[in-house]
C-alpha cells in the first residue's frame, strides 16, 4: 500500500512538473511573439478602426514582451483613445496565391475583411521574395494589387495605406532582399497608380540594422517602435 501511494505521488509531481513546463514554454512563446496567437476586439463605439495587414513583421515575429511591444500595439498607443489598432499579421504568408503561404488563404484574412476597418495597412511581400515564391515583377504586381483591391471593395472602402518592406539585412529564411527592393518599388508603384498613401518602411530601417532581431530580417522591439511611428505620422 506504501509503495502504492509513492508511485502515485510520484506520478502527481512528474504530471506537475510537465504542466509547468509547458506552460513556461508557451508562455515563452507567447511573450516573443512565436505563438501565433491573435487578440480580438472590436473596439468602442466612436474609434477608428485600424487593421494592420501582412506577415511575420506586423504580427511581431521575435519582438520581446510581444503583447505590448509589436507595432500594431505601439500604433494603437500612439495614436490614442480615438483609434482601435489591430493586428493581423500572419507569420510566414505571402501576398501571392501563388505563394507557399498565401495570406488569402488563412482564416486571419477573412477576419481582417469581416473587421471592417476605417483604415488599413498593408505591408505585405518579403515571403514573396523567397526563391520558390519569387516569379517575377509582372506576376507579382498583378497579385498584389488583387489583394489590395479586395479591401477596397464595397461601398464604403476604407482608407488603404501601402507599404514598402523592412529591409533584409541578412537571408535569414530565405528572403532574398535584391528581391525585396524590387517588391518595395512595385508597392510604391502601385501605390502611385491607385493613388494611395505610401508609408517607406524600406527607406526607415535600411539604415539601422540595429533595429533587427539576429536573424536580421525581422524588427526588435526597437524596429516595431519606429515602424510605429513612421506609420501613426503618416496616418494623423
Amino acid at each position: 500500500m506504501k509503495k502504492h501511494r509513492k508511485v502515485k505521488k510520484l506520478l502527481c509531481t512528474v504530471g506537475i512538473a510537465l504542466v509547468l513546463l509547458l506552460a513556461a514554454g508557451w508562455g515563452f512563446l507567447f511573450l516573443n511573439g512565436l505563438s501565433g496567437v491573435h487578440l480580438g476586439g472590436e473596439g468602442k463605439e466612436g474609434q477608428i478602426k485600424v487593421a494592420c495587414v501582412g506577415d511575420s513583421v506586423t504580427y511581431g515575429h521575435g519582438v520581446s514582451f510581444w503583447p505590448l511591444r509589436n507595432y500594431p500595439q505601439v500604433l494603437g498607443n500612439l495614436l490614442g483613445d480615438g483609434y482601435y489598432v489591430r493586428n493581423f499579421g500572419v507569420s510566414g504568408t505571402t501576398a501571392m496565391e501563388t505563394g507557399d503561404r498565401p495570406y488569402v488563404n488563412h482564416k486571419v484574412y477573412k477576419e481582417s475583411l469581416d473587421y471592417e476597418a476605417d483604415i488599413v495597412v498593408l505591408m505585405m511581400g518579403s515571403n514573396d521574395s523567397k526563391p520558390e515564391n519569387w516569379q517575377d515583377a509582372e506576376e507579382f504586381k498583378a497579385q498584389y494589387i488583387k489583394l489590395v483591391d479586395s479591401y477596397l471593395a464595397g461601398a464604403e472602402p476604407p482608407q488603404v495605406y501601402l507599404c514598402t518592406l523592412a529591409k533584409a539585412h541578412d537571408n535569414s529564411f530565405d528572403i532574398q532582399d535584391e528581391w525585396v527592393a524590387e517588391i518595395s518599388r512595385i508597392i510604391t508603384e502601385v501605390a502611385r497608380e491607385k493613388d494611395l498613401p505610401l508609408i517607406d518602411i524600406r527607406t526607415l530601417t535600411k539604415a539601422h540594422p540595429e533595429w533587427f532581431t539576429k536573424d536580421g530580417v525581422h524588427p526588435n522591439a526597437d524596429g516595431a517602435a519606429s515602424m510605429a511611428e513612421l506609420v501613426a505620422s503618416t496616418i494623423r
